[in-house]
């Protein structure tokens, strides 16, 4: 009050007095509207700025698919899951779509690939986690446990993405077990061992054959067992002659493949998948019409 009579001395106490009370009022105020915007702000950021715990929950809550792997080092994708529970040091996870034969045994580490997050200090894009349980010996099929996660870190995806073929009018497979490098077989005239939406020397049976996905590093084919070759196994060399539908020119291309049968597995009543990697193609002379193999 005698701050104000020293710059307003012609003023009554009285409005003087109010005047003081009204400016700290406002004074008050604005230092409350401050506060309210720096508390909110903290809030955003503690919310956005995830930590590695909140990672599990983070892509649980999200719906976000991840590709197990056997180890950082192998691009070669077993499973792809979801996450469904997060809790007690356990993560469940239902698989959503089998590309491979998963190798990790019960109690080892697995590696689970998932789109990029950012935390507080870093971007991750897969964690390590031990197998508990897998969905062989567990009492769902469709179900793995996993521990909470070991480690994070980055690593490439994938090199080739896999495709699903959805419509198999589109795409025609001719397999035979054999090394194209080493075989007399003339790949050009001999009818396949193995036939997907193509002629085979097994008739009928290989119409119920199909190509479950594709890359350009290898394919997956679901084929019926009986007319499996018995040479064909885990690690036996193949000649594979490819059709693509090319829809700009109507008409179906031809590529040749030479590939390794990187797995095998029963996945439903008288079918087995094989993964097929590939390793090597081959061109058509324009001379002689024969083939010529080279490897990648």
């Amino acid at each position: 009050m005698e701050l104000g009579q020293q710059f307003i001395p012609d003023a009554p106490p009285e409005a003087i007095r109010y005047g003081g009370a009204a400016f700290l009022g406002v004074m008050a105020f604005i230092l409350l509207i401050f506060a309210l915007r720096m508390f909110r702000g903290s809030n955003n950021k503690i919310k956005n700025s995830s930590t590695h715990t909140d990672i599990p929950q983070s892509l649980q809550q999200d719906g976000v698919l991840l590709d197990l792997l056997d180890s950082p080092d192998d691009e070669n994708v077993s499973v792809r899951c979801v996450i469904t529970s997060v809790r007690s040091g356990k993560i469940k996870c239902e698989i959503i779509e089998r590309l491979d034969v998963m190798k990790t045994q019960e109690g080892k580490e697995i590696v689970c690939v998932f789109a990029p997050m950012k935390t507080k200090t870093e971007k991750v894009n897969f964690f390590t986690a031990k197998l508990l349980e897998s969905d062989k010996s567990g009492n769902k099929a469709d179900r793995l446990i996993l521990s909470s996660p070991t480690a994070y870190g980055v690593t490439p995806r994938r090199k080739h993405t896999r495709k699903r073929v959805a419509d198999q009018q589109f795409i025609r497979v001719k397999l035979w077990v054999a090394s194209p490098y080493s075989s007399d077989i003339s790949f050009e005239d001999a009818a396949p061992q193995i036939g997907v939406n193509s002629f085979a020397t097994n008739g009928p049976d290989q119409s119920s054959n199909a190509v479950v996905n594709i890359s350009n590093g290898g394919l997956g084919l679901s084929i019926r067992n009986r007319i499996i070759p018995e040479t064909c196994a885990v690690g036996a060399s193949v000649a594979i002659n490819l059709f693509m539908f090319n829809f700009k020119e109507k008409t179906f291309k031809p590529y040749w493949y030479s590939g390794q049968v990187r797995s095998m597995e029963e996945t439903r009543p008288d079918f087995t998948r094989i993964g097929i990697e590939f390793n090597g193609a081959a061109q058509t002379n324009s001379d002689t019409g024969r083939l010529k193999w080279s490897k990648f």
